[in-house]
């Protein structure tokens, strides 16, 4: 088993996912997974429908639902709604394209 840290944000986070689920003190939520794990298992796991998820990250970098993960991995997931704000962010050119490639 390892443990990655999970950021659920904006509506995934108000709409009470990750309830249950161990809190780290910087916002994040503690998930111990089997070793290679993926993106898709987070999801599951959290309890997060995969249709509310439009964008995930690993360690600030954007990536596909199956990136597996290791032990300490920060995982974000975004819902729509703020997902398009870091498109608009990446598109307004603010030093964001290396992190964001949309």
């Amino acid at each position: 088993m390892m443990t990655v840290n999970v950021l659920l944000s904006g509506r995934l986070r108000l709409a009470g996912y990750g309830r249950g689920k161990p809190e780290n003190g910087d916002g994040t939520f503690s998930l111990a997974l089997p070793e290679g794990s993926t993106v898709r298992r987070v999801i599951r796991d959290m309890g997060v429908p995969s249709k509310k998820v439009a964008l995930s990250m690993i360690n600030g970098r954007k990536c596909d639902v199956e990136a597996t993960v290791k032990a300490g991995d920060r995982v974000i997931l975004i819902p729509e709604d703020v997902a398009a704000l870091w498109r608009y962010l990446g598109v307004m050119n603010m030093n964001t394209e290396s992190v964001l490639d949309f």
